[in-house]
C-alpha cells in the first residue's frame, strides 16, 4: 500500500512539473533572461548598433545621477503618479461605495465600470487623442468652446500635455480600484456594522471609523500596486505625446526607450536606468509589504472587536426588548470602542 500510495504521489507529481513547465519556460526566457542579460547591459557601453562594447562598470549608473533629462523625467514620473493613482483611489472607493446601495441593475452597472480595465490601451489613447485633437472640431475643444474659451493645443502644450496624459491613465486604473475596493467592502463581515447600528453609528461616522479602517489593508494593496503601475508608464505616452512637448510628458519607461532604441541607441546606458527603476519598485514593494502587514494586523483587531461588540448589542437589544431598565441593557451592552453606551432607555 505504501509503495502503491508512493508511486502515486509520483505520477501526481510528475503531471504537476509537466503543467507548469510552459509557464516556467515562459518565464526563463521573456523574464529572467533578458533581465539577466540587462543586469550585465548596465556595467557596459553597448550600443544597439555597434557588436562590440567594453566594460565601464558603474559609469552608467554614475552618469544616470547626473543626467538633467532623467531628472526631468523622474519629476514627470512622480507627477503622473500623483495625478493618476490619489485620484483613482478616491473615485474608485466612492464608485463601490455608491454601488453597494444600488438595487436595481447592480450587475449591469459594475460590468460597466469594470469594462476599461479589459480595454486595449493603446485603443484607449487612440481615442483620447481623437477627443483632445487640437483642431476646433475636436470634443474637448467643442466642449470647453461652450463656454467662451478658445481652441487649445491639449497635447502640444507643455501645462496640458501630463494632465491630460494622466487623465487616461487614470480613467483606466478608476476601473481597477473599484474592483479591488468592491471585492474588500464585500468581505467586510455584516455583523460588523450590525454592532455599528446597534450602537446607533451610521452614516458618515460608520465609513470613518468602520469601513476605512477595515479597508486599510486593500488600500495600502492598492496605492503601492497603482504607483508600481503608474512607474512603468509607456504606451499612452508614447501614443499621445511621445514624450513633448521638451520633455514635458516624457516618463522614466518611455526616456529608457528613446535612450536604447533612438538616437544614439545606448542600450548599456538604457539597461542601467532600467536597474535603477526596478531597485526602486523592489523598495516600494517591500514597504508596502511592511505597511500591509501591520494594516491587515489593526484591521484583525478591528473587526474581532466588531465582532464581541455585535454579541454584546445584542444582549443588549434582547434585554431592552424584554422590557429591561437603563440600568440592565448597560451592563449588557457595555461601552465598545464604537461609542455605544447600552443605555437603550
Amino acid at each position: 500500500m505504501a509503495r502503491g500510495a508512493g508511486t502515486g504521489n509520483g505520477i501526481a507529481g510528475w503531471r504537476a512539473g509537466a503543467l507548469l513547465f510552459p509557464a516556467l519556460l515562459g518565464l526563463g526566457v521573456f523574464v529572467l533572461s533578458p533581465a539577466v542579460v540587462s543586469a550585465f547591459a548596465a556595467g557596459t557601453d553597448k550600443r544597439l548598433t555597434g557588436p562590440s562594447f567594453h566594460w565601464v562598470g558603474t559609469a552608467n549608473l554614475r552618469e544616470a545621477f547626473h543626467d538633467p533629462d532623467l531628472g526631468k523625467t523622474v519629476v514627470n514620473t512622480l507627477e503622473y503618479c500623483g495625478l493618476t493613482v490619489i485620484p483613482a483611489v478616491i473615485v474608485g472607493l466612492a464608485l463601490a461605495l455608491a454601488t453597494q446601495k444600488v438595487a436595481r441593475g447592480r450587475g449591469a452597472l459594475r460590468l460597466a465600470l469594470f469594462l476599461p480595465v479589459s480595454a486595449n490601451l493603446i485603443a484607449i489613447a487612440l481615442i483620447f487623442a481623437y477627443m483632445f485633437d487640437p483642431s476646433p472640431q475636436g470634443l474637448a475643444n467643442t466642449a470647453v468652446g461652450w463656454f467662451g474659451v478658445h481652441p487649445q493645443n491639449w497635447l502640444g502644450d507643455t501645462s496640458t500635455a501630463l494632465p491630460v496624459v494622466a487623465l487616461v491613465g487614470g480613467w483606466r486604473l478608476t476601473s481597477f480600484v473599484f474592483v479591488v475596493y468592491l471585492a474588500g467592502l464585500t468581505a467586510i463581515p455584516a455583523s460588523v456594522y450590525e454592532a455599528a447600528d446597534v450602537d446607533g453609528i451610521r452614516g458618515f461616522a460608520r465609513l470613518r471609523h468602520i469601513t476605512l479602517p477595515l479597508l486599510a489593508p486593500t488600500t495600502i494593496f492598492l496605492g503601492v500596486f497603482t504607483t508600481i503601475l503608474t512607474l512603468q508608464t509607456f504606451e499612452t505616452v508614447a501614443v499621445l505625446t511621445k514624450g513633448g512637448p521638451f520633455r514635458s510628458s516624457s516618463t522614466i519607461v518611455y526616456y529608457i526607450f528613446e535612450v536604447g532604441f533612438t538616437g544614439s541607441f545606448r542600450i548599456g546606458y538604457a539597461s542601467a536606468i532600467a536597474l535603477l527603476l526596478i531597485l526602486a519598485i523592489v523598495l516600494i514593494g517591500v514597504l508596502g509589504s511592511v505597511l500591509g502587514r501591520r494594516a491587515r494586523a489593526r484591521a484583525a483587531r478591528a473587526e474581532s472587536e466588531g465582532a464581541d461588540l455585535a454579541v454584546d448589542g445584542a444582549a443588549g437589544a434582547a434585554l431592552v426588548s424584554l422590557g429591561a431598565g437603563p440600568g440592565r441593557a448597560a451592563l449588557s451592552g457595555g461601552t465598545g470602542e464604537f461609542g455605544g453606551t447600552g443605555e437603550f432607555g
